[in-house]
């Protein structure tokens, strides 16, 4: 909602000065946030925390699964829980690149 010039030069709790006011080189702020500065919405939030849970869980999983097939006990936990934590992260820095 942008303001109007009122008697009193508020309206809506916003002060109002009119265009020929201003110092020179001056703009009045933009009445809305652009994209940058808003933030991630609730839909890209949960599906942020969806990607870093499967990006964690799937390799720590598969590493698992190859400690069974393999006999070989810490090995493939740990190796998934490495490519785990690196996929997460790497995954994490691509989606707020944009943000950042």
């Amino acid at each position: 909602m942008l303001a109007r010039p009122s008697e009193a030069g508020l309206e809506f709790g916003l002060a109002v000065t009119p265009s020929g006011c201003l110092p020179q080189g001056a703009s009045l702020p933009a009445a809305m946030p652009s994209e940058r500065d808003r933030g991630l919405s609730g839909t890209q939030l949960i599906g942020l925390g969806v990607f870093l849970a499967a990006a964690f869980v799937v390799p720590l999983i598969a590493g698992l699964m190859i400690d069974q097939v393999a006999h070989t006990t810490p090995g493939g936990l740990l190796g998934g829980l490495v490519v785990g934590i690196a996929a997460a992260a790497f995954g994490l820095r691509a989606q707020m690149r944009r943000y950042l």
